[in-house]
């Protein structure tokens, strides 16, 4: 398939996945819970998507083509990011700054998840064609490579979000681990 055309397939189909993963929530008895965590979910799974590509190209050259795909990719889990982000803060807290400082000082999870936030939103902001040529390509390399500290601290948050250990997430960060690994084996 003709990668932009790949490209067209899956904005669409990441939005009506999108679409339906807020109207199955909708069927739950805990909506919010659902959707924050679900969300949440969902964008550490299309973060890892993200890192992946570089160790499958290097190892599948001719899958080079597909590459542009990538930064949709990192702009649904951003999106999907911002969604858990507006539930947290308004379905979940409605908006009680107080309430959700005390929430935020006496979890480190969060921690996590607000540094990765606030590490990935300028990523979002230059992720297009014309931020590339208006930065340069070497600072705009530079602003994307804090894609590999946003990831694994999304993926940190993930794991400690859960009360008890589950595997997905533990499956998520031993990947992210060995992509880092083989990142700083191969990097050019």
């Amino acid at each position: 398939m003709h990668p932009k055309r790949l490209i067209v397939l899956v904005n669409l189909l990441l939005l009506l996945f999108i679409v339906w993963l807020m109207l199955s929530a909708t069927q739950t008895a805990d909506i919010v819970s659902e959707l924050r965590d679900r969300s949440g979910r969902w964008a550490s799974y299309l973060l890892l998507a993200t890192l992946l590509f570089t160790p499958i190209t290097h190892y599948r050259p001719s899958l080079r083509r597909y590459l542009p795909l990538r930064r949709h990719l990192g702009l649904w889990a951003f999106a999907l990011l911002m969604i858990h982000l507006l539930v947290w803060i308004v379905l979940e807290f409605a908006f009680d700054w107080l309430l959700m400082w005390q929430e935020i000082d006496s979890n480190l999870f969060i921690w996590l998840g607000l540094l990765s936030s606030l590490l990935l939103l300028p990523l979002a902001f230059t992720s297009s064609h014309w931020a590339m040529r208006k930065l340069g390509y070497r600072k705009w390399q530079g602003w994307h490579s804090l894609t590999y500290l946003a990831v694994p601290l999304a993926l940190g948050h993930y794991f400690m979000a859960q009360k008890v250990i589950e595997i997905e997430p533990l499956i998520l960060l031993i990947v992210v681990v060995l992509v880092l690994v083989w990142r700083l084996k191969y990097a050019r």
